[in-house]
């Protein structure tokens, strides 16, 4: 409980300046989605973005015309968001998966959640994949970090004190045991998409 409040109030603190890569990421997602939308099912109405950071992959969502709701659990990082996302017909609030999300079963098409999994311990994990099963009825998409050997990322990584290590050489295998079907998309070096289908 404590590991978890530190982690909300480490992203409390740095989200004025995650928010200055704003521009920048929201041009990536919109790339990696135009080249990749044909990977997922074409009939997605309903999204939900957690831990959407100062808001860029949902807004790259939102433009392609699907209903987003953007969720956060850190009260500055939602708070720049809905600024960033204002006059788009996103819906962002604070909500945090270690609680109850307040959505009915099966209330999105589509869950994406970009580096948010690494974050966490297993434990954590756990819940989250127990809890975005429960409300996305098709598919994910997890943008995250896969095996690499770059040492900026694993010394960010460890003052963030995540669990990258262990996440990244695990990833594929814990995923696969909670999704019926689990594929993989290298984007970079670094990172890529893990698609989940919840179906």
């Amino acid at each position: 409980m404590i590991e978890r409040k530190n982690h909300i109030r480490l992203f409390s603190v740095i989200a004025p300046f995650y928010n200055m890569a704003f521009r920048s990421q929201l041009e990536n997602y919109r790339r990696l989605l135009k080249e990749n939308c044909w990977r997922l099912d074409d009939k997605i109405e309903r999204a939900i973005d957690i831990g959407c950071g100062t808001g860029a992959f949902a807004r790259a969502l939102s433009e392609l015309g699907i209903k987003v709701t953007a969720v956060d659990a850190s009260s500055n990082m939602v708070r720049i968001a809905r600024r960033n996302l204002a006059g788009t017909g996103v819906r962002v609030m604070r909500a945090d998966f270690f609680e109850d999300l307040p959505f009915e079963d099966n209330s999105f098409d589509l869950l994406v959640a970009s580096y948010v999994l690494h974050g966490h311990k297993i434990d954590g994990r756990v819940r989250f994949y127990e809890e975005t099963k429960r409300i996305c009825k098709k598919e994910m998409i997890l943008h995250e970090f896969f095996p690499n050997k770059n040492l900026l990322v694993s010394f960010v990584e460890f003052l963030e004190r995540s669990d990258y290590r262990n996440f990244v050489s695990t990833a594929y295998e814990e995923l696969k045991s909670f999704y019926p079907v689990v594929d993989r998309v290298r984007l970079s070096a670094t990172s890529g998409w893990y698609i989940c289908r919840c179906e």
